[in-house]
């Protein structure tokens, strides 16, 4: 639906007016400089970098100066990785002493849409910016576009304002390579039910509200109007005001109050997605154009009966976990829109082993539980029916997590081996998008070797955590079984040794040039570069990568294993997109092949045609 919205102001709002590449003057001749007697000290008196990248944000209605908007550049050169700026008065901003190298350019400010230099459309990348040694970039203009809202009202079923609902404003974005349900801006309705989220940018959104106002008791009262069910409010002002309050509302209000109301008449208000249903796939997405506004949507919240479950954890040797948390997570999980943001439900696992988690909608759920009793984590993993009632006494064993343990091999053929092995550090993320906690990461020790601990059952990669400047994965074996791009299974309690982590400097490359029909360089297409082997098309996967060509049409993919690829323009949505194999199918009819070997370098110029 994307490709459908409107997004004209943002095509035009970003150009270069102009590049001037007057150095700054530098140093004066003659001028004494002390000794120096370190590496460090000699790089203290190289001249500041002179590049400069300026411009202009201005808003894109009325042309106006956009003031203390900020202004963020990043580039591997520069230290820290970035920079940020706030434009001044006349919504100037002013980046310079910038090294040469290939920059990122972002403008945002509350209440706007965030751009980036270059960017076509939302959740898409920018064109980068090549700055070379000397070289000032100047007049760059944003005509920065106000953010859309969607605001309405939340009833309860009989149509009553809720006031105090958490409102959230959601949207379907590519997170890890994976299409997941995401936040993009959130509320509280007022004393009349209404909400309004602000600073959207055009996309579709659904809209999903919860209240405070969970748990609502039985739905009989007491006779003279007090709450039923067992746990009421005993003598005094709360079990007056509950009386007098439940009386009026039908006993709907005994839990605001303390009482427990009846287990097996428990109800409360489900989280809800407009236009009032209890799933996403139910749903009706609200779509929004650029700065427009999507009023009047309103919706019930569900009222459901509800379920509190309980149950107690024991570590491996029967005895209580005394810390931890358990969750229950929806059957379909963030894929169907109901992961870890839509409806998840938690609770700490108590001193004794307890735990408890109350207005429990029904459905099949997965639950999950992390025990931190030992220094290396423990996990459980069961299905969960949840249909009315209570649900109590629920057994949850923990088992200990599988254990890799093997060694890092680096193979030079340019740079020197890093002389400090103990900034690697080794992981194994999961292949699906579920997880109780951080992913363990081991440290390797001094003579190259590691052990990762706590890894929880279930598929799994082995891969570095973090960059190793200049050296990319090669490949990963267990006891000489290549594993590198192929999750391996792995059990609780399992130990598997002999796994072999090899990098390599030789970094396989695909640069070159994206132009139109007539020869001028072009940077509205992404190049993509993709494995011929379907069996790679998968999410992070390492032999699928993009780039933005620069604002002379230029393009670099360095880091790429040795294989036979699919290269070719495309025009993607969002960023992510293209780890959709449907996708890579699509577009692998007009790609071009290239092969590239351990390091190889290869010049691939691309013509964008019409398609």
């Amino acid at each position: 639906m994307l490709r459908q919205i409107h997004f004209s102001l943002v095509l035009v709002a970003i150009a270069v007016a102009g590049f001037a590449q007057t150095p700054r003057p530098g140093p004066q001749p003659g001028a004494q400089q002390p000794a120096r007697d370190t590496p460090a000290q000699q790089r203290d008196a190289l001249p500041a970098p002179t590049g400069r990248i300026s411009g202009r944000v201005l808003t894109a209605d009325t042309g106006r100066p956009v003031k203390r908007a900020r202004a963020f550049i990043t580039a591997a050169e520069l230290t820290g990785g970035g920079r940020g700026s706030l434009t001044d008065e006349n919504g100037i901003f002013d980046f310079t002493e910038l090294p040469a190298g290939r920059y990122t350019l972002t403008v945002s400010k509350s209440g706007f849409v965030s751009l980036s230099y270059g960017q076509l459309r939302p959740l898409q990348a920018g064109t980068p910016l090549q700055l070379g040694d000397g070289q000032q970039i100047k007049s760059i203009a944003f005509n920065l576009p106000r953010g859309s809202v969607i605001s309405g009202h939340v009833l309860d079923e009989d149509g009553e304002p809720m006031p105090g609902a958490m409102v959230r404003i959601m949207r379907y974005q590519y997170m890890q390579g994976s299409r997941q349900l995401v936040p993009a801006g959130t509320a509280q309705t007022d004393d009349k039910g209404q909400y309004r989220v602000w600073g959207l940018m055009p996309g579709d959104y659904y809209v999903n509200a919860v209240t405070r106002i969970a748990d609502l008791g039985g739905r009989g009262g007491a006779p003279g109007g007090g709450p039923g069910g067992r746990g009421g409010p005993g003598p005094g002002i709360g079990g007056a005001i509950a009386g007098i309050v439940g009386g009026a509302l039908g006993g709907n209000v005994a839990t605001l109050f303390g009482a427990a109301g009846d287990d097996q008449d428990r109800v409360a208000y489900a989280p809800t997605y407009y236009p009032g249903v209890g799933s996403v796939n139910e749903a009706l997405p609200v779509t929004l154009g650029l700065s427009k506004e999507a009023l009047d949507i309103d919706f019930n919240l569900q009222l459901v009966r509800t379920s509190r479950v309980s149950g107690h954890v024991t570590n491996p040797d029967g005895t209580p976990t005394t810390s931890g948390n358990v969750n229950l997570t929806p059957e379909g999980g963030a894929a169907a829109g109901r992961g870890p943001i839509g409806a998840n439900y938690g609770s700490r696992i108590e001193w004794n082993g307890n735990f408890s988690m109350g207005n429990v909608p029904p459905g099949r759920y997965m639950l999950r539980a992390r025990g931190n009793d030992t220094e290396v984590p423990q996990y459980a993993t069961q299905p969960l029916t949840v249909s009315g009632g209570e649900l109590s006494d629920i057994p949850v064993v923990l088992m200990p997590g599988a254990s890799l343990s093997g060694s890092v091999t680096f193979l030079p053929s340019q740079l020197p081996v890093p002389g400090d092995l103990t900034q690697v550090r080794i992981t194994a993320p999961a292949t699906d998008e579920f997880g109780i906690g951080p992913n363990p990461n081991a440290r390797v020790d001094k003579e190259g070797h590691f052990t990762l601990d706590g890894v929880p059952a279930g598929a799994h990669l082995i891969r570095p955590n973090g960059g190793l400047r200049g050296w990319a994965l090669k490949s990963v074996t267990v006891d000489g079984r290549e594993v590198t791009d192929t999750p391996i299974d792995l059990r609780s309690g399992q130990k598997v040794a002999n796994v072999s982590v090899t990098f390599t400097d030789k970094l396989g490359e695909v640069n070159g040039t994206v132009t139109d029909q007539q020869g001028t360089p072009s940077t509205d297409y992404t190049v993509l570069v993709f494995p011929t082997d379907p069996s790679l098309w998968r999410p992070q996967s390492r032999h699928i990568m993009t780039a933005r060509p620069d604002q002379t049409g230029k393009f670099r993919i360095r880091g790429l294993p040795a294989a036979e690829y699919y290269v070719v323009t495309v025009d993607p949505v969002e960023q992510g997109e293209w780890f959709e194999p449907a996708f890579l199918d699509q577009h692998r009819p007009a790609a071009l092949r290239v092969t590239l070997g351990d390091g190889e370098v290869k010049m691939q110029d691309l013509k964008v045609t019409l398609r």
